[in-house]
């Protein structure tokens, strides 16, 4: 297995691990929102109570004995004006706005790792200061109870430091995921211009995959990924000679084995290439021309061996093959290509695939439209 193949599957496992953990914590953190209020009602009704019984005083003051106020005003009410109902109120307070004054941060913390959950990316810049400000929220604990005020502030403090860093490595693969966006890019526009008659194949087929990655509901950035990506499927056509891939008429048997090349000088081009984004061109790169049933190539790879990127970008490329005009052929009409998809379900498309293609029909042409020649 090749370096990238095993990154890619490590990724793969530890974004797994990341989402079952978000997944914990964000039911975790639900929990502890719904203590937070409870206990803030309950103190509200106790610190409602000691005005009114004695022995709704006497309960205050026994389960606050270890709240540092509570302390201090014990300690000085023989030498004060305060009477025992007043330190009994003062401690009911402060055990209802410290309750109060976290349910704002564990929220923001179920934001989080909500988020997390989902796929997306919580650790961010903007993140970890906010996660810094609430770190000082944390000395509110003081009040109620000095060591575990300490810890909570200790801690809180501690992952908005980390989370600062998370951002600063997300900025990082920002940065490297757009460099390879743009290198994508320009290979497209050159294999664009290979051939005056391909018009802008490359941008629809990228629209196409987007569309139908996005219909089998797969995370929005493996749909963004799949979208780039797709546009460097003909890659390898960059290296086929223009007049094999501008012949007007049928090619000859040895000039159609030529152009089938290209699936693989594709993936040789972009072989010792680093980056998610460029190993994920060259799987489609290699892939695209395989079928579901084994018959395809450059391969005849098993339809259980074919990336499912590889299946979307086959019935995408297909699509635009059959309706665009080109020097051997004129443009299928769309309900004749549309069968053409349909009756390939099975054999040489992924059925999932055709379905997508089917439900998000309308989609599809309307990106068609919008990016006629």
């Amino acid at each position: 297995m090749s370096t990238n193949g095993r990154n890619s599957k490590t990724l793969t496992a530890v974004q797994k691990q990341i989402t079952r953990g978000g997944r914990v914590l964000s039911i975790a953190c639900k929990i502890a929102i719904i203590i937070l209020i409870a206990s803030v009602a309950i103190n509200t009704g106790l610190l409602i109570a000691v005005f009114f019984s004695p022995d709704a005083q006497s309960v205050a003051r026994e389960i606050y004995e270890d709240n540092a106020i509570f302390q201090t005003l014990s300690h000085f009410i023989e030498e004060s004006s305060l009477k025992p109902i007043h330190v009994a109120a003062i401690g009911c307070f402060i055990a209802v706005i410290t309750p109060a004054s976290l349910l704002p941060f564990v929220h923001f913390a179920y934001t989080m790792f909500r988020r997390l959950a989902a796929g997306d990316r919580p650790f961010n810049l903007e993140a970890a200061r906010k996660m810094r400000k609430y770190a000082w929220v944390m000395l509110l604990f003081l009040l109620y109870n000095i060591p575990l005020g300490l810890i909570a502030f200790g801690l809180t403090l501690l992952f908005s430091y980390i989370m600062e860093y998370g951002g600063y490595i997300q900025e990082q693969a920002d940065e490297t995921n757009r460099i390879q966006e743009e290198m994508i890019m320009s290979f497209a526009e050159i294999t664009e211009n290979k051939s005056g008659q391909t018009g802008q194949h490359i941008k629809r087929v990228s629209e196409y995959s987007r569309i139908l990655a996005q219909q089998l509901s797969l995370p929005p950035e493996r749909v963004e990924e799949i979208r780039i990506a797709s546009t460097m499927h003909d890659v390898g056509k960059i290296l086929i000679p223009s007049e094999i891939l501008e012949k007007p008429g049928r090619l000859t048997d040895e000039e159609y084995a030529t152009i089938k090349t290209h699936t693989t000088m594709g993936g040789e081009l972009l072989k010792n290439v680093e980056g998610e984004e460029m190993r994920l061109s060259r799987t489609i790169a290699l892939q695209h021309h395989e079928r579901y049933d084994g018959k395809g190539y450059p391969g005849q790879m098993r339809s259980d061996a074919i990336s499912l990127e590889g299946r979307i970008v086959a019935v995408a490329d297909v699509y635009d093959a059959l309706t665009s005009k080109r020097s051997y052929k004129n443009a299928w009409k769309e309900e004749d290509a549309y069968q053409e998809i349909v009756k390939g379900r099975g054999t040489q498309f992924d059925p999932q695939v055709v379905d997508a293609f089917v439900a998000a029909h309308d989609q599809i042409l309307e990106a068609q439209e919008k990016f006629k020649d």
